[in-house]
């Protein structure tokens, strides 16, 4: 249109901010110039199912890959209505001699009782630290603490398997984890001749406003991809349906690792996307592999 009929243009559209404008024959230069919606990703609506305060992350990827991410989560992170145990763990932390953190959610609730209990970083002193995953090391770097140990595959198993050219039998873990963290990790470590202290140090509770929402929305067929990065977020979304399979209708599920995969495949999800590197950055790698093969 011409700049005399813009604004009834705009209104004619219903247009609102964010809006680009281009002046002048350069928007005959559209075809050669276009980028962003020949992406792999370009329009696909992806629900993001990880906790809200995590979300972001994930989110900012996607978008920079010209999808469209949903913010549903699934879980809502909450501190422990007991901190008891995880404050006396903390207190006698010289009694251990590996502190294993798992997650950043672990990192985060450690360092809080750290500080509600007036204590800092000194205590870990003489400590071997040890960090699942480079997300959680990352975490652990801003504390200003570097990880004795991280496994070269970022799961429990690849841990445990890391740990088997280590002598630490008759040592002491302790692992800060969420309530419903599974027994793999303490199992394994047990095997190795250790002795493991498994401690809540924070809760994954359903989100249920959101869940809520995320059911319209994969009743309505409105969702392109479903991303997955715990078995809690696999767990909760499912729930919601009470013991009906959840209509995926044709969105593919992508999950950030195998643990996640497996927890998903057995809740009768069909996975078609699985994370080598079980990494946010590497899901969204192989979401966008997978559709660039497709497309």
């Amino acid at each position: 249109c011409s700049l005399k009929d813009c604004v009834a243009r705009v209104k004619e559209h219903r247009l609102s901010p964010p809006v680009v404008i281009v002046v002048g024959k350069v928007v005959g230069l559209r075809e050669k110039l276009r980028w962003f919606d020949n992406r792999p990703l370009f329009g696909k609506r992806v629900l993001v199912t990880r906790a809200r305060h995590q979300a972001s992350a994930l989110s900012r990827l996607l978008a920079e890959r010209s999808a469209q991410p949903v913010e549903l989560p699934a879980i809502d992170i909450q501190a422990t209505a007991n901190t008891e145990e995880l404050d006396e763990a903390i207190k006698n932390i010289k009694h251990y001699h590996w502190l294993v953190f798992t997650s950043v959610n672990g990192v985060s609730a450690y360092f809080q009782r750290l500080q509600v209990l007036k204590l800092d970083s000194r205590t870990l002193g003489g400590l071997k630290i040890g960090a699942i995953g480079s997300a959680t090391a990352e975490a652990l770097g801003e504390k200003g603490i570097i990880p004795d140990y991280i496994p070269e595959v970022y799961t429990g198993q690849g841990f445990i398997a890391g740990l088997k050219s280590r002598d630490i039998a008759g040592q002491r873990f302790l692992l800060p984890r969420a309530d419903i963290a599974d027994k793999e990790l303490t199992e394994g470590i047990t095997r190795l001749g250790a002795e493991a202290h498994d401690v809540a140090a924070y809760r994954t509770v359903p989100a249920a406003d959101a869940i809520s929402s995320a059911k319209q929305m994969l009743s309505a067929g409105e969702i392109d991809i479903i991303t997955f990065t715990s078995s809690s977020t696999v767990s909760n979304l499912v729930a919601a349906f009470k013991g009906e399979q959840p209509p995926l209708n044709s969105a593919k599920v992508a999950c950030i690792g195998p643990k996640t995969a497996d927890t998903a495949a057995k809740s009768g999800l069909k996975v078609d996307i699985v994370a080598s590197e079980h990494t946010i950055p590497g899901l969204v790698a192989v979401i966008e592999e997978y559709f660039g093969k497709e497309r």
